[in-house]
């Protein structure tokens, strides 16, 4: 037992003490979360639209200064030249060329505007465009004093207001514990093997599987800290809510360092050098830290990938750790993706229990 603990102390020493580590393991993915958690994903889109009217009358400046307010348009007023200029430089979304006399209600033809369309924002021109005849349209009928058929009522519901931070907390410390489970295992063990280290260990009293147990101890320790950290940052710094149990996201948080510890030692008995371990780590994480459901939903990804992505290790991870934390998901709720991630941590396991060795690899 004694034997043990030093063990676990000496690994958490080492780990603290690599710089490396630390910065892949906290400072990197802190700083992706701080940097996309103020972009302000959730802020709704605004459309930069131009006006042209040399001398409007009052009705049609009315008509402007109503535009004005309306917080998805950005208004700019100008002569047809410049504001066409703006628009070919990708600067305005259309340009509304409008007669003086828009809005008159003595008129007895309908009056033409000139709609000048950015051929390079398609989707925002046409949203511009219905925006705009929705808006003129009850101008419109307001002038001619329509008689109004139905009244729309609106009553509010207490409802989850789930922002982008909350969806992306969750996946970011899934995708920061599999990076963390699988470098810093892979490139440790790698180069003990390189120097000798893990065969001279084998020599002493000390049973491999209790180095190899104390090096994965401190890992699940550090998973279960490094999730602390992202939590109360993007809490307290983000404004990110977390609904639901801390016992759940520590037993998710456990399970999947689990699971990738198994790609890491499996990636460490394979790789024959250290130089080889980024390529051959990178091969089998980088896909997902894009198909695991990190920075965006696999729904909207195409159908077909969806079949693939949702198997991934880090999509059950990530799904699990995002149904507790942003919907209170309960131990039931989640038994599927704890299912998938208990699979996958067989498989992982057992395929680092055929590659990994405590023999350096044969430099020949």
């Amino acid at each position: 037992m004694n034997t043990f603990r030093t063990l676990v102390t000496s690994s958490a020493l080492i780990f603290l003490r690599s710089k490396q580590a630390l910065f892949f393991t906290l400072f990197m993915p802190l700083v992706i979360m701080v940097i996309f958690g103020m972009i302000g994903f959730d802020t709704p889109p605004t459309y930069d639209i131009g006006i042209v009217a040399s001398a409007p009358q009052p009705g049609t400046a009315q008509f402007i200064a109503k535009l004005k307010e309306l917080k998805v348009f950005k208004v700019h007023e100008g002569t047809l030249a410049d504001e066409r200029a703006a628009l070919e430089e990708g600067d305005r979304t259309v340009v509304v060329a409008m007669p003086d006399d828009l809005i008159d209600g003595a008129a007895q033809a309908p009056r033409e505007l000139v709609v000048y369309v950015n051929d390079g924002q398609p989707v925002q021109a046409q949203s511009t465009i219905s925006m705009l005849n929705q808006y003129l349209d009850k101008t419109s009928l307001a002038l001619a004093q329509a008689p109004t058929f139905f009244t729309l009522r609106q009553e509010k519901v207490a409802s989850r207001d789930l922002k982008y931070i909350d969806f992306l907390l969750p996946g970011l410390i899934a995708m920061s514990v599999m990076q963390m489970s699988v470098f810093s295992v892979a490139f440790l063990f790698v180069q003990y093997k390189e120097k000798g280290v893990l065969r001279r260990l084998a020599a002493t009293p000390m049973r491999p599987f209790q180095f190899v147990a104390a090096n994965a101890l401190t890992r699940l320790g550090v998973s279960v800290v490094q999730t602390s950290i992202f939590i109360l940052v993007g809490v307290l710094l983000l404004n990110a809510t977390v609904v639901g149990s801390y016992v759940l996201v520590a037993l998710c948080v456990v399970l999947g360092a689990l699971m990738f510890l198994g790609l890491g030692f499996t990636v460490s008995g394979i790789a024959k050098t250290v130089e080889s371990v980024p390529a051959l780590a990178n091969l089998l994480v980088f896909p997902m830290l894009f198909l695991g459901g990190t920075f965006f939903p696999i729904s909207s990804m195409p159908n077909w990938l969806q079949h693939v992505a949702k198997f991934l290790p880090l999509s059950f991870f990530s799904t699990a750790l995002r149904e507790v934390m942003t919907r209170d998901a309960g131990l039931s709720d989640i038994a599927g993706d704890l299912l998938g991630m208990l699979v996958w941590g067989a498989l992982l396991i057992g395929a680092a229990t055929l590659t990994f060795g405590f023999q350096e690899r044969d430099s020949a």
